[in-house]
This record gives structure tokens, C-alpha cells and sequence, in this order.
């Protein structure tokens, strides 16, 4: 029982300490009072001996030439050495049989299950839901759909073409 009298006399002191604080507080506590009516603007001829306060941003305007080398003289600021802000000249594509032929894609493995077919085409996974993916080919890379894909085929346009490739496993086109 002695151990239930101490917790009481410990609340019973908690409880006093607390009004006590409660009612040091309280007195403290006032309403703010109210701001003061704003000052009737001065006249113009009041103004010119006073120093008027500006914006630093609206005084100073920080300007960065981004036009071509012949009218900027200037580099970049913040990368002098850096040639990324000069165009450079596309070379002309020829025509040449090489560019007429169709990218040579292969069709390494199809896995899957009937329904759920996956193609896998020069290393990329693809599947007859996804939207054109950039397959790479030895000349660069294609946009390629798949169409349809079954046991051992599959069927694909390349670069939004209307025209379907077949392609079977084991055969280079």
C-alpha cells in the first residue's frame, strides 16, 4: 500500500504545480492589439529629397545570347570551352541501295504462353501491346511494332510502316 500513496501524493503535486503555471500564464496572456491606421501617402514634392527603396531584380537584367555564331560574339558563361552551342552541319543522306534494303532483324527466341507471346528481336524484349520501340540494327537503330507474334514467327512493321515483316526464328532479314 505504500507504493499507491506515493503515486497519489505525486499526482496531487503534479496537479498543484500545473494551476499554478495555469494562473502564472494567464495574466500574460492579452489580445493583440489592432495596427494602426496606414500613414496618408505624402505628396510628389515630399519624395524627391527621400530615398526611395527599389527591387534589385527589376533594376538589373541578366541577358544570355543564345543565337547562332555569326550574331553572338560571346561564349557561354558557363562552360567557355564548351562547342555545344555551335550547330553543326548535317551531312546530305545519299539514296544508295544500302538505305532502300530493310534492316536486318532477327528473331532469336519466342517465349511465353499463347495469348502472352514475347518476341525477342537484335536483343530486345517485345511484346504485340507495346508502342514502337527503337531497336538497334548494324546501321543504327529502327522504330519497331510487333504486330502478331506466335510459336516461331513474328510479324512487324518497321518505322510506322504499312508494310508487315515476317520474321521466323533462325532466319536473318
Amino acid at each position: 500500500m505504500k507504493l499507491l500513496r506515493t503515486h497519489s501524493k505525486i499526482a496531487i503535486l503534479a496537479a498543484v504545480a500545473g494551476a499554478a503555471l495555469a494562473l502564472a500564464v494567464l495574466p500574460g496572456c492579452k489580445k493583440a492589439p489592432k495596427p494602426a491606421a496606414p500613414a496618408p501617402p505624402k505628396p510628389a514634392a515630399e519624395k524627391t529629397n527621400a530615398i526611395v527603396a527599389t527591387n534589385l531584380s527589376s533594376e538589373f537584367v541578366s541577358v544570355f545570347d543564345d543565337s547562332p555564331p555569326p550574331g553572338n560574339k560571346g561564349r557561354d558563361p558557363f562552360n567557355p570551352d564548351s562547342n555545344s552551342r555551335y550547330p553543326v552541319s548535317e551531312a546530305p543522306k545519299s539514296t544508295t541501295s544500302a538505305s532502300l534494303e530493310p534492316p536486318q532483324l532477327k528473331l532469336y527466341s519466342v517465349v511465353g504462353s499463347p495469348g502472352r507471346w514475347l518476341a525477342v528481336i537484335n536483343n530486345q524484349i517485345l511484346a504485340t501491346n507495346d508502342p514502337a520501340t527503337a531497336v538497334r540494327v548494324p546501321g543504327g537503330t529502327v522504330m519497331v511494332k510487333v504486330v502478331e507474334i506466335g510459336e516461331d514467327y513474328a510479324n512487324v512493321t518497321i518505322d510506322g510502316g504499312a508494310v508487315k515483316q515476317h520474321l521466323t526464328m533462325g532466319q536473318k532479314k
